[in-house]
């Protein structure tokens, strides 16, 4: 094996797609990159059938066998029982315990990926929760919003660690970046917000390491001046999906109504190039991949949905994170 390219261990059953948007995603990306050697941890009976489809795939990859399946519908407790220790999800995170220069990743079980990852890798000191980061496109600048889907409930040591991670995180991948905070709410005025949020506003007014702005709201999170949205995993993956929602209807919507007639048709042809930037600009697939910040791992959350594009973006941010040295940075700014 290469020692100068990265490892990358995918869960090849995790998603709604899997395994062939997995497999396929990881081709595509061996199609335009050689910098990196896949772990591909799967059932015999799964992978083997279809892995010659792939063939450049097969060359560079090893594969892991497993046994048992984590379903989408299964609880974080129920995923820790021994008849599931050996699953694809919970062997390919295993992997990183002895070897924190390689990453993970998968489409799977969020709560159980988040089991898995609190109790064989362990939380990064001084750390509370983990959170799922990822960034959105937005006017200015990419922003990065956490927690989207961790942590269904926060308290306000939850959210401020998430402020701090977050702010960290953002100024590893944008290091000239003011990385300024604010908490996601209802409205920008002082008292509005719930008992956690107005606790976790006064916190963060007074911490002299956050560069805290104060209140968001959701309609903002596309056109705003600050870099990095601080909420609970369940508002976040509200967000998030309504967002993925809103895209695929504008996206889907803009097609139906150039295709209605000769007229439409024609001007469609000459604004090809401009209608394929705009449909890039908001088509969530380009920003996949969302990392658990906060353990001592690179462990990679691609959506549930995500074909192949979205599964190539997810391993294109994988490696980014390997080559910017992220997990000890993080570590390092933590301490």
């Amino acid at each position: 094996m290469n020692n100068d390219k990265f490892i990358i261990n995918i869960d090849v059953e995790g998603g709604d797609l899997a395994p062939n948007s997995v497999l396929k995603g990881s081709q595509l990306y061996l199609e335009k990159n050689k910098d990196v050697i896949f772990n591909l941890y799967s059932r015999s009976e799964i992978i083997h059938p279809i892995i010659s489809n792939y063939p450049l795939l097969k060359n560079n990859s090893n594969i892991i066998l497993t046994e048992g399946f984590i379903s989408g519908d299964l609880k974080p407790s129920e995923s820790m029982k021994k008849e599931y220790r050996n699953s694809s999800l919970s062997k390919s995170i295993h992997a990183l315990k002895d070897n924190k220069f390689q990453a993970t990743i998968s489409s799977g079980n969020t709560g159980a990926m988040m089991a898995y990852s609190k109790v064989f890798l362990k939380t990064i000191e001084n750390i509370s929760r983990p959170a799922i980061a990822s960034l959105f496109p937005s006017k200015e600048h990419p922003v990065c919003v956490l927690d989207l889907g961790a942590n269904s409930e926060c308290d306000e040591k939850n959210l401020v660690d998430f402020a701090i991670m977050g702010s960290i995180y953002y100024k590893i991948l944008f290091p000239n970046s003011e990385c300024k905070v604010s908490l996601l709410n209802i409205g920008s005025e002082e008292l509005k917000g719930n008992s956690v949020i107005q606790k976790t506003h006064e916190i963060l007014k007074n911490q002299k390491i956050i560069n805290y702005n104060g209140f968001v709201e959701a309609n903002e999170i596309t056109n705003t001046k600050n870099n990095i949205i601080v909420t609970d995993g369940f508002t976040g993956n509200v967000a998030l999906k309504t967002a993925e929602g809103i895209s695929k209807f504008i996206t889907d919507s803009l097609r139906k109504e150039l295709l209605t007639n000769n007229f439409s048709k024609i001007l469609t042809f000459f604004l090809k190039k401009n209608l394929k930037s705009f449909k890039d600009s908001i088509d969530p697939r380009n920003f996949n991949g969302g990392i658990l910040i906060g353990v001592n791992g690179i462990v990679i959350k691609s959506h549930g949905n995500s074909d192949e594009y979205a599964f190539l973006n997810a391993i294109g941010f994988a490696v980014k994170s390997l080559q910017s040295n992220l997990l000890e940075k993080l570590k390092n700014e933590n301490r």
